[in-house]
């Protein structure tokens, strides 16, 4: 197993005892590095495919924790950070964008946050319109939620109701908001929450916090308002709603579902998640044993109370510990993707089968991704690189580039 394995395993244990002390917050040092991408832990790419927005964790802690972390804005085609990039809290998660492209979000654990910001037209910068233009920190668009969040989902949906104005006209209203599912690992926690922007272009939050999965670690939408929850000490996969009111507040969440995972033990460790493109299955990753489940999901789509809507149909032993998981390719002939930060390897899976059919070598610690169209975007936690594939022929990915890779990546 390669050393940097091992090195990951002692910052673990050193930021573990930090935060169980309570000394993180603390620390005295220097603001991230906003010129140098370091630790990245998410990727967003605009819709327009030029920009990328990464999260860099400060993972471990060689800055100052309050506002060690960065969101690095990368031009895809000159291969630099734009001075654009901002200060964030430290422990990112994932970075998610609105269907627009103009808003973002992601979660950041040093500060219990969900941090968010506003992109240009363009997508080359962005900004906390709650701070100066010239502020080159996120700190004041944060919503504090507590309990650790760690990973985010995100859709767009809306609330239609009947108004009479003040002349006696009946008219149908409409509220549209971006939804958000976060995950969080302290107390069983999960959030939703609408963002929704006024005439004025200013955004309000509603967010209600329920106790669903122990642990959690993952989110995924699954269409419509409804989410799958997965946790890192869990015995269950829930399928989670929100309630929402007709003025598009978050009045509470429920479950629809709760599908036990038998992993052998106590509890398992659920990693990343995947939908195939028809919503038939869901696949988890587990990290304890290390195995990929397939989940039937075809009878969530039922209206009836039946308690068997979703249930486990398969198990599939892995040799490694995998991260993160998509769908790549048609809904008939597409492939799993999982990405093994342990030995650095793309394992493609057959689906039907779930069976290995290839493995591919990635750069130095594989992180989160992101897929658009024929282009799947690597983050390397690790090399604090990212990588580009084409992925036409997804059992033939072709490496096309590694961007802002310096000559100590190249060592």
């Amino acid at each position: 197993m390669k050393r940097h394995f091992e090195v990951m395993g002692v910052v673990s244990l050193l930021m573990a005892v930090l935060m169980l002390v309570g000394c993180a917050s603390e620390l005295v040092g220097d603001a991230s590095n906003l010129e140098k991408l370091e630790a990245p832990t998410g990727i967003a790419i605009h819709p327009n495919g030029r920009y990328a927005y990464v999260t860099g964790s400060n993972f471990d802690l060689d800055y100052r924790a309050s506002d060690g972390g960065a969101l690095y804005v990368i031009d895809l085609e000159t291969d630099q950070i734009l001075p654009s990039s901002k200060h964030m809290g430290s422990f990112s998660g994932n970075v998610v964008l609105s269907s627009d492209g103009r808003h973002g979000y992601t979660v950041t654990r040093e500060d219990d946050a969900l941090v968010w910001f506003e992109i240009s037209e363009d997508g080359s910068s962005v900004f906390c319109p709650k701070a100066k233009e010239d502020s080159n920190s996120l700190s004041k668009c944060r919503i504090i939620l507590n309990d650790d969040p760690t990973h985010i989902a995100i859709t767009r949906s809306f609330r239609e109701s009947r108004v009479i104005d003040h002349q006696g006209v009946e008219h149908t209203k409409r509220v549209n908001f971006d939804l958000l599912m976060i995950a969080q690992q302290r107390n069983a926690r999960v959030t939703a929450m609408t963002v929704m922007e006024d005439e004025n272009g200013d955004l309000s939050f509603s967010h209600e916090t329920a106790s669903y999965v122990y642990s959690a670690s993952e989110v995924l939408w699954l269409g419509g308002e409804r989410f799958a929850v997965t946790g890192r000490a869990a015995r269950n996969l829930s399928i989670i709603s929100p309630a929402i009111s007709a003025d598009g507040k978050v009045l509470g969440l429920y479950a629809n579902q709760t599908v036990n995972i038998p992993s052998g033990g106590s509890a398992y460790q659920g990693r990343g998640m995947t939908l195939d493109p028809l919503k038939k299955n869901l696949y988890l990753l587990n990290q304890y044993p290390k195995s990929l489940f397939r989940i039937d999901v075809t009878g969530l789509a039922k209206d009836d109370l039946a308690t068997d809507k979703a249930q486990v149909s398969q198990m599939m032993l892995l040799p490694a510990d995998m991260l993160k998981i998509a769908w790549i390719g048609s809904a008939e002939e597409g492939v799993l993707y999982l990405t093994s930060v342990a030995d650095d390897l793309l394992y493609i899976v057959d689906p039907k089968t779930m069976e290995i059919i290839k493995t591919v070598e990635l750069s130095d610690g594989p992180y989160d991704f992101s897929v658009q169209g024929d282009a799947f975007y690597v983050v390397n936690f690790l090399a604090s690189t990212i990588s580009k594939y084409d992925i036409s022929d997804p059992l033939n990915p072709v490496l096309l580039k590694e961007y802002l890779k310096t000559a100590d990546a190249a060592d």
